[in-house]
């Protein structure tokens, strides 16, 4: 299993750079790198980014980094920058695709949605609260050509309404595990979320 982090947005909506951000005293980036990490042992390990700091600290974590100079193409572009990486190294395996912005996601969900893909017939993957689809997911390389003709604008979600009977859902017990940093509001109620979950411990 491969794994593909997309951190080339451009935090249009939140006003600043949203992968600084402070999450319980450490960086969004750095917090994501860990979740994965701990997550599970991927074979090759790519971030597709536009912040020169933000893609030297991956390297340093023995990712490949890919430079997305152009996120105003649409979200498309990383997915396709991506996926050409992937052929270039020869990937056969399915790759999971996550966010970088995406704080409340569990090491342990991560891990569940790789082995339950790992024990279907099915060749995508995607997290799902109620009917509310989410990061991470998986494609089978087989999608790699339909990956690579994706508008400007669209993701993987065109290619699972597409083909709903390759697809396998796994449903998330927390919908806030699927929750992007979008906005300031939304960084706050994920930063009094991880304030009240600190005071249970």
């Amino acid at each position: 299993m491969d794994l593909v982090i997309l951190a080339a947005g451009e935090s249009k909506r939140f006003g600043e750079n949203k992968l600084l951000a402070d999450i319980n005293g450490e960086i969004l980036y750095k917090h994501m790198e860990k979740i994965y990490e701990n997550a599970y042992n991927f074979k090759n390990k790519i971030i597709v980014g536009r912040d020169i700091h933000i893609l030297e600290y991956y390297r340093s974590k023995g990712f490949i980094d890919i430079i997305n100079n152009k996120p105003e193409l649409g979200k498309s572009r990383s997915i396709k920058l991506a996926i050409k990486a992937l052929e270039g190294i020869g990937c056969l395996d399915g790759v999971m695709f996550g966010v970088c912005d995406q704080p409340l996601l569990s090491s342990k969900t991560v891990n569940k949605i790789i082995n339950e893909f790992r024990n279907s017939d099915k060749s995508i993957c995607s997290a799902r609260y109620k009917d509310r689809l989410g990061n991470p997911c998986i494609f089978s390389s087989k999608w790699f050509d339909e990956l690579l003709s994706l508008g400007e604008d669209e993701g993987g979600k065109k290619i699972i309404g597409n083909h709903v009977d390759e697809t396998l859902f796994v449903d998330i017990e927390d919908g806030d595990e699927l929750l992007d940093i979008d906005t300031k509001e939304s960084y706050y109620y994920i930063l009094d979320k991880i304030h009240k979950n600190n005071e249970k411990i």
